[in-house]
């Protein structure tokens, strides 16, 4: 039995028509009978959506062994990610959350609401880029070498390797140890 024949079943036993199977996944009700007719395979996402959706066990689904129907979760949290299909993000998000100390837990909270504060006064839209393509950024290369230059001019610093000799001029080595000596 393949995995078509197996959601065929699946689909049987809990009553539903190919259509209405397919919406609750998101697929149309004659691709479910391309599937259940073994014209063409369901793809990972799709039996992984199948096992989230009607709490299936992938075990089964892709290979016939086991139960047709996962056990029922027995963590609070478990239940909560079956029930609002958390993802795997969220739900070690909550975990994390729910697992630190309530005074952390706290500063949390003050952050988001802060940050939430901060998106609503900006008055500019959140899903926006912060900086758009070709905006003027307020600082170019042009800039840059203008503000290194007018540092090298403060400081003295010779612009030229001519400049820099008449400063600081070659020192001759022998004539060093004829001074020394």
């Amino acid at each position: 039995m393949n995995s078509g024949e197996r959601i065929k079943i699946l689909r049987k036993s809990l009553d539903l028509t190919q259509q209405k199977f397919g919406e609750r996944i998101g697929i149309k009700g004659n691709t479910v009978a391309q599937y259940e007719l073994g014209r063409s395979n369901p793809i990972d996402a799709v039996l992984s959506l199948i096992c989230r959706e009607f709490g299936v066990s992938e075990e089964w689904l892709r290979t016939g062994s086991g139960e047709m129907f996962s056990p029922a979760p027995t963590d609070v949290l478990d239940q909560l990610a079956q029930k609002y299909k958390l993802s795997n993000a969220a739900y070690i998000m909550i975990e994390k959350f729910v697992n630190l100390n309530p005074d952390k837990q706290a500063g949390l909270i003050d952050f988001c609401m802060e940050v939430s504060k901060a998106i609503i006064e900006s008055d500019s839209d959140p899903n926006a880029p912060a900086f758009p393509e070709g905006a003027y950024s307020g600082f170019s290369e042009d800039l840059a070498v203008q503000v290194f230059r007018e540092m090298r001019d403060r400081q003295g610093i010779p612009k030229t390797p001519e400049e820099l000799e008449k400063k600081f001029p070659p020192v001759d080595p022998g004539a060093e140890k004829s001074d020394a000596g």
